[in-house]
């Protein structure tokens, strides 16, 4: 599988798994799309309780931030069915900037594992990115 999607900047985790609506010709894939979101926040939340729904932010042109909490943001990206749910630190001015920082960077690698539980527990496959081709486009395997 070869696919570039956007993601984060700043990013310090980035997951990735396919999603297409190949399922159900009938059922429209941008409510499959809000669908898979809500689920998605849900499941999030009720592993991550102090993260909570983002309306209408981006962080770029592709990737909407869909939750935060007072040290990160996590956002999501779609392209030709590859999508990124990636986890970035939230500046902040109000914190002592280097410990908070530090802290930040713990808290997003700590909740990798449980953002890849969610994925799973919702019938999403985890990708493992392999690498990047000089033109930008990236291959995926399945991550074990």
């Amino acid at each position: 599988m070869g696919r570039s999607v956007n993601y984060l900047d700043n990013s310090e985790v980035v997951l990735y798994f396919p999603f297409e609506n190949e399922d159900n010709a009938d059922y429209p894939i941008d409510i499959a799309w809000d669908d898979m979101i809500d689920n998605l926040t849900y499941g999030i939340k009720a592993k991550l309780p102090s993260y909570y729904n983002v309306k209408n932010e981006w962080d770029n042109r592709e990737t909407r931030i869909i939750l935060q909490n007072n040290y990160c943001n996590i956002g999501i990206s779609e392209y030709c069915g590859l999508v990124s749910l990636s986890v970035a630190i939230r500046s902040n001015d109000h914190y002592d900037t280097n410990y908070r920082e530090e802290f930040a960077v713990h808290h997003a690698n700590q909740i990798k594992g449980t953002l890849e539980k969610v994925l799973h527990n919702l019938g999403l496959k985890n990708l493992h990115k392999v690498g990047t081709f000089s033109n930008g486009e990236a291959v995926f395997e399945l991550a074990k």
